[in-house]
């Protein structure tokens, strides 16, 4: 295992490794970072994905499924349903937070290409529930087969945000050390909102069109956020 690769495991299993008196304590005003994606399948080949998550916080955790199509044409359509609660309780806002995800990306050419999105849903099993709305564009830039790297803005408005109405920017990346098989991700969003933070996954591909995954949520300052550990899988249709 080379250096680098090394470190970037140590570095994710120290993150969720981190004892317990570390963590912020969970309760009714700290909530996740795991409310939006704006990384729409790459793969534009008419596939259907399915993944899995569990974001595990101190005394709570979460599952997030989603159903996600990407045609060749670059449109990607997604059902996701956020924070579904295995045990535990109040460590995040929005319990059954459910989107319909809609994005297309265009190519510029061989090293370019843009993204424009947007999210919409609500709490299904909430008394009062509030339209929660994201939207994105983001210019990506692929230097090498390797690499690329993402920025751009957002906007959410003041139902998803818990502040006010937000515009902030998002940057991230994504590096795969071996082709076909082991990748590492981050995703990183402004501001001091529920929108807040940054999310890390190391990807590995054990089987024939199936990922596991693993990370760690990093809350902003100010936002309310905590940490979140995170383990899931995808598997696609090709």
């Amino acid at each position: 295992m080379t250096r680098p690769l090394f470190a970037i495991l140590f570095y994710v299993i120290c993150w969720l490794g981190i004892p317990e008196p570390v963590l912020a304590k969970a309760g009714k005003k700290s909530h996740p970072v795991k409310k939006v994606d704006v990384r729409p399948n790459a793969n534009d080949d008419d596939v259907w994905t399915f993944s899995l998550e569990s974001d595990t916080y101190e005394s709570a955790a979460y599952l997030s499924p989603t159903v996600d199509f990407s045609s060749r044409d670059g449109w990607d359509l997604q059902a996701a349903f956020y924070n579904i609660p295995i045990y535990g309780g109040g460590a995040q806002n929005y319990e059954w937070d459910s989107y319909l995800n809609l994005s297309k990306t265009f190519e510029i050419n061989a090293s370019f290409r843009s993204v424009l999105g947007l999210q919409n849903g609500t709490t299904l099993f909430s008394s009062s529930r509030k339209w929660h709305n994201f939207d994105y564009g983001l210019l990506i830039y692929q230097p090498f087969p390797f690499l690329n790297v993402h920025a751009g803005t957002y906007w959410a408005n003041k139902a998803l945000a818990t502040t006010t109405d937000v515009m902030g920017y998002t940057t991230g990346f994504s590096l795969e050390f071996v082709k076909d098989k082991l990748s590492f991700q981050g995703d990183y969003y402004s501001g001091h909102s529920n929108v807040s933070g940054a999310v890390v996954n190391l990807f590995y591909q054990c089987l024939p069109k199936t990922q596991f995954y693993l990370g760690v949520g990093v809350p902003e300052t100010n936002s309310g956020n905590e940490f979140y550990g995170i383990v899931g899988f995808s598997v696609s249709s090709q």
